[in-house]
């Protein structure tokens, strides 16, 4: 399942790994079908029992408030309804919105890991 916008690519492998790369500064409409692209995502990570969801960030180069909103509540926060999910975030030092942000996530999560290259 992939996602494409004028700037970035959202790509779920149907195995556990998601990959966002790019600039991701979308309109709100935009947005709603990033919503509904995570919720099937979570959908079929339950019905395939995959344990673990690997997010990798490491090449999305920006990232606006919207979006971060996106992926903390669509995703991170919906992951964690999913029974017995691992979410696993895969960020970059040298990418600054995440060594800001990311860390945060932590708090919307129990069973989150996030880990920094």
């Amino acid at each position: 399942m992939k996602i494409e916008g004028s700037s970035y690519n959202i790509d779920y492998d149907g195995k556990g790994t998601m990959v966002i790369s790019g600039k991701l500064a979308a309109m709100p409409e935009e947005y709603e079908k990033i919503d509904d692209y995570f919720d099937n995502v979570l959908d079929a990570i339950s019905k395939e029992n995959i344990s673990e969801l690997v997010l990798d960030l490491r090449n999305l180069i920006f990232l606006n408030s919207s979006g971060i909103k996106t992926i903390c509540v669509s995703l991170v926060m919906a992951a964690d309804d999913v029974e017995g999910l691992h979410l696993k975030i895969l960020c970059s030092n040298a990418i600054t919105w995440q060594v800001e942000a990311i860390p945060t996530f932590e708090d919307l999560m129990d069973n989150l890991e996030i880990i920094f290259e």
